[in-house]
C-alpha cells in the first residue's frame, strides 16, 4: 500500500506545481493587461483632460469680462521683435500660479533650441524639456517629453496639444501671425506681425 500512496502523492504536488503555474502565470498576463490600459488608454486621456482644462483656464483666466490671460496677452504682443528673458517667464509664471493649476510650482529654463521646465504637480515632481518651432505658420512643440514620476502619470504630447492648439487659434482669431521663432540660452525670440 505505502507504494500506492507515494505515486498518488508526487501527481498531487505536481498539479499543485502546474495549478501554481497556471495562477501565477494569469496574474502577469492581467498586471501586463492593466500596464498597457493605463500607458495606452488612461495616461494620455487623463493628459488631453488636464490640457483641455488649461487651455480653457487660460482661454477665461477667470476674469470676469470673458478676456482670459492668454487672449489678454496675445492682444497685448507688439509688432515686431521681442525678446523675452527667462526671468521674465519665470515671474509671470509666479504671479499667476492660479492660472497654471494642477501645476503647483513651474521654473523655465531657456537653453539652446528648446526649454527645461521644472514642474511640480499632483505633489510628484518632473522635468520637461522640448523645443518650439513654426510649421505652416503654426507654433508647435517639438519632442516632447516629461521625466521624473509626473512623467509617469502624464503624457506631456497629449497635455501640450490643446494649449498649442488654443494658442494658434487665438493667434489666428486676433490677425497676428509668428514669423520667427527661437530660442537661445536665457531668451526666448519672437517676431510677431499682423496678418
Amino acid at each position: 500500500m505505502t507504494k500506492h500512496y507515494r505515486p498518488v502523492r508526487r501527481q498531487t504536488r505536481a498539479r499543485r506545481g502546474v495549478a501554481c503555474l497556471g495562477w501565477i502565470t494569469a496574474l502577469i498576463w492581467v498586471f501586463v493587461a492593466l500596464v498597457a490600459t493605463y500607458m495606452f488608454v488612461l495616461r494620455p486621456s487623463f493628459s488631453r483632460m488636464v490640457g483641455e482644462q488649461a487651455a480653457q483656464r487660460l482661454d477665461v483666466g477667470g476674469a470676469p469680462d470673458g478676456g482670459g490671460a492668454l487672449p489678454t496677452l496675445v492682444a497685448a504682443l507688439p509688432t515686431g521683435e521681442l525678446r523675452i528673458s527667462e526671468q521674465e517667464i519665470n515671474t509671470y509664471l509666479l504671479a499667476h500660479t492660479d492660472l497654471l493649476a494642477p501645476i503647483e510650482q513651474a521654473t523655465v529654463r531657456l537653453v539652446s533650441g528648446g526649454l527645461e521646465v521644472d514642474i511640480r504637480a499632483f505633489g510628484l515632481d518632473g522635468t520637461a524639456r522640448l523645443g518650439v518651432a513654426l510649421q505652416n505658420g503654426r507654433v508647435i512643440a517639438l519632442d516632447p517629453r516629461l521625466d521624473g514620476p509626473l512623467g509617469r502619470l502624464v503624457s506631456l504630447d497629449d497635455l501640450l496639444a490643446p494649449i498649442e492648439r488654443q494658442l494658434n487659434e487665438l493667434l489666428d482669431a486676433q490677425g497676428r501671425r509668428i514669423t520667427d521663432l527661437r530660442i537661445e540660452p536665457g531668451e526666448l525670440i519672437v517676431t510677431i506681425t499682423d496678418a
